[in-house]
């Protein structure tokens, strides 16, 4: 019985795992030191300064391999963090995404809106826009450019008040069709039945000195 659980339990991790993850970051390039705030709903954004480094995470259980409209992203996660100041938001409802095709690149639009507040349609959100070779769609650790109509990057509001910018530099992509390779499903459950049988020999060796 308890190897069963342990199986069942492998299988379940490796199952959450194969959720695609897209994850972008580079430079706060405006914050409150510039004027704009404070931030009143979440207090901790007003700790954000010029020159840190940001990464916001886009998790949804599906895979993106070309174009689309993705609006709204159905069970997409979202998360932003200045790794440099350990500020954090993630209190995001609805998320959109938009990839367009854009000669040789891709486009990228991305709307979230924060949950707390106003809402979305008063400067309550995250807004970002980038773009990337179209080949690279499914890579890590892509070098991202900005799109010149749409600069400055107003990266998140809070209600209007706190318009924090940044840069968009790297971009990432992990999951089932990313270029990385991924565990298969065979080695996944090759990692299962080895604990399995270490169990049952475990097992079975406190039986016989019983």
């Amino acid at each position: 019985m308890r190897a069963l659980v342990l199986g069942l339990a492998i299988l379940s991790v490796a199952k959450i795992s194969t959720a695609d993850t897209i994850s972008f970051g580079g430079k706060i390039s405006q914050s409150i030191s510039d004027g704009t705030g404070p931030a009143a709903n979440n207090p901790a954004l007003n700790n954000v300064a010029d020159g840190d480094s940001y990464i916001v995470t886009l998790g949804f259980p599906t895979s993106i391999t070309g174009s689309g409209a993705f609006n709204p992203l159905a069970g997409a996660t979202l998360a932003f963090l200045d790794s440099t100041a350990s500020v954090n938001e993630n209190s995001f409802g609805a998320v959109s995404l938009t990839v367009s095709a854009d000669g040789s690149f891709f486009d990228f639009s991305l709307l979230g809106c924060v949950t707390t507040g106003s809402g979305c349609l008063v400067g309550n959100q995250l807004a970002v826009n980038f773009k990337i070779p179209t080949a690279m769609l499914n890579s890590q650790n892509v070098a991202a450019q900005s799109i010149p109509a749409l600069t400055p990057l107003d990266l998140l509001e809070d209600d209007g008040v706190t318009d924090i910018q940044g840069t968009v530099d790297t971009y990432s992509y992990a999951g089932a069709v990313s270029t990385v390779p991924e565990p298969s499903s065979a080695l996944l459950l090759g990692c299962a039945l080895a604990g399995l049988v270490a169990v049952n020999r475990m097992q079975m060796k406190k039986e016989k000195n019983v």
